[in-house]
């Protein structure tokens, strides 16, 4: 865990505009064409552009300002302020990314490493919380950052996963209530324990009430910072489908773990996959899907995929491997013949790329195509 600076400025005015009680967009409005110093002066005048009512100003008074400053100190928690130095690159340029954050830990973990944001219910399964700790293992051993809510059930099983890899990558939760709020004893060990490996986020100041639709306001936030975002358990109305929604608005791939049709804990990861989700059956899915995301951003890292661990990656028998979408493609065959329009499906690629792959799998001997059916050839 990196050691705290004395906050400047712009960090602690922008932990008393956070202390406001305004929505995040409201808050990010405070902060256009303004510093935090600036625009905590202009409000407390009445005379700041975003808040032509002045119902902020009776709330910009130095009581509020001392208070969570000291507060910020008292929990050992540090300030970022959108466009300042120290914000997560990683987060910067979404079009909603948060005003101000409060984190405990390390966010530079957050740099250059791809991340999956793994979540799901917290009225888990033995079989959910079971996919969700191998996940997070096994994306930690790859070098992943395993991004999750740190509630009960999939997140924390998640998280635990990642902690327990064996010096793999870093785990960063994210908050729907302050940093230090309290909780159960194991759930504050949770976060201790991601804050030594990693980070651990918040939009709430410490010492501040959070409201309950805080928590669907966060998801945001893990989808804006994810590469791929994985769906272990959800009912037919998770608030799991919360970080779905973010996740498609932001072009980020999809991926759903399939469940029992008889689990109302797997209603909604199914229907996911019915609509189009790709599905996870082990961590060489995901990794796939992060490869194939990162493609064009080389100032990530590509993960790294442990010599004889998952299954094998197509080759075209010289050796060489196939590339991340024939070898995506390659396990959405079977020995029963399937239409292309199923294995675009089961892969969840573009028709026009699963098309070219079939081919290419086709002339390497690892794919048979009749009629418009394909599978993969018998041995």
């Amino acid at each position: 865990m990196t050691a705290l600076s004395p906050l400047t400025d712009d960090q602690r005015y922008g932990a008393a505009l956070a202390a406001l009680g305004a929505s995040p967009g409201t808050l990010r409005r405070f902060l256009d064409g303004y510093g935090a110093t600036a625009a905590w002066e202009a409000i407390a005048r009445g005379r700041h552009r975003a808040d032509p009512q002045r119902r902020y100003r009776d709330k910009a008074v130095p009581e509020t300002f001392d208070r969570v400053v000291a507060m910020c100190a008292r929990s050992g928690v540090s300030v970022m302020v959108l466009g300042r130095p120290g914000y997560p690159p990683a987060l910067a340029s979404d079009r909603q990314a948060p005003a101000v954050l409060f984190s405990t830990g390390d966010v530079s973990v957050l740099e250059g490493r791809p991340r999956v944001a793994v979540v799901g219910t917290r009225s888990a399964t033995p079989y959910g919380l079971g996919m969700a700790s191998e996940l997070g293992r096994d994306l930690a051993r790859a070098g992943v950052v395993v991004v999750s809510g740190v509630a009960l059930g999939v997140d924390s099983a998640a998280h635990a996963g990642a902690l327990g890899s064996g010096g793999g990558g870093p785990t960063v939760g994210v908050l729907g209530t302050p940093l230090d709020a309290s909780t159960t004893r194991a759930q504050m060990a949770l976060r201790d324990a991601i804050a030594a490996r990693g980070a651990v986020l918040s939009e709430i100041p410490p010492g501040v009430h959070s409201a309950r639709w805080w928590f669907a306001v966060r998801n945001r936030v893990m989808a804006a910072l994810a590469h791929v975002v994985v769906v272990v358990e959800c009912h037919q109305r998770g608030g799991s489908l919360h970080t779905v929604a973010a996740a498609l608005a932001r072009d980020v791939t999809i991926m759903a773990v399939p469940g029992s049709v008889r689990s109302s804990a797997s209603a909604g990861t199914n229907r996911l996959l019915v609509e189009g989700a790709a599905p996870v059956r082990d961590v060489d899915d995901v990794l796939t899907a992060v490869e194939l995301a990162i493609v064009a951003r080389p100032e990530v890292s590509p993960p790294q995929r442990t010599p004889g661990e998952g299954r094998s990656v197509a080759s075209d028998g010289t050796g060489r491997s196939l590339g991340a979408v024939p070898n995506r493609v390659r396990r959405a065959l079977d020995q029963d013949p399937a239409t292309l329009e199923v294995v675009v499906r089961r892969s969840g690629l573009p028709l026009g790329d699963v098309s070219l792959a079939l081919e290419h799998l086709a002339e390497a001997g690892l794919a048979v195509g009749e009629r418009g059916w394909w599978s993969r050839p018998r041995r």
